[in-house]
């Protein structure tokens, strides 16, 4: 199977690679790789699985059909659209905290069953959306 395995860092992405392998194995390869660069005194290291909905307008390519396949991925079918439910794992490792329940990642792996590219630049745009700096609430004003 091809995995992607993203890189985000400071909301820019700075790998995006295809691997050859299980999913679960190449992630804990990965979890190995960035270990090192992790500072407990500083931040939690979180591996966190979650699974996305992607919609597929009907006919399927061939090529994309396969992918799904090989990723053991199985896809649902409706009236002018499948859909499927990719499974994404978020590896952060450098994080800060701004207040008790909000945090702000600097660091982060992504982590998913390679499908196209397409989903590949979503994914890359969420890595680097997740590592992004928070903004302030806007129009409020201090005294």
């Amino acid at each position: 199977m091809k995995v992607l395995v993203i890189r985000a860092e400071y909301g820019k992405v700075v790998e995006s690679d295809i691997v050859e392998g299980d999913l679960y194995e190449v992630t804990k390869e990965e979890v190995k790789r960035v270990i090192d660069e992790w500072e407990p005194r500083k931040s939690d290291f979180v591996v966190a699985r979650d699974v996305r909905e992607i919609e597929i307008r009907l006919p399927i390519d061939p090529a994309l059909y396969d992918a799904l396949r090989d990723a053991g991925i199985p896809l649902s079918r409706g009236k002018d659209k499948a859909s499927a439910m990719l499974p994404v794992i978020l590896v952060s490792f450098d994080s800060t905290i701004i207040t008790e329940d909000e945090y702000q990642e600097n660091k982060v792996l992504l982590i998913a069953p390679y499908i196209n590219d397409d989903l590949r630049a979503e994914l890359e745009a969420e890595a680097a959306e997740i590592t992004s700096p928070k903004k302030g609430a806007e129009g409020i004003i201090e005294a």
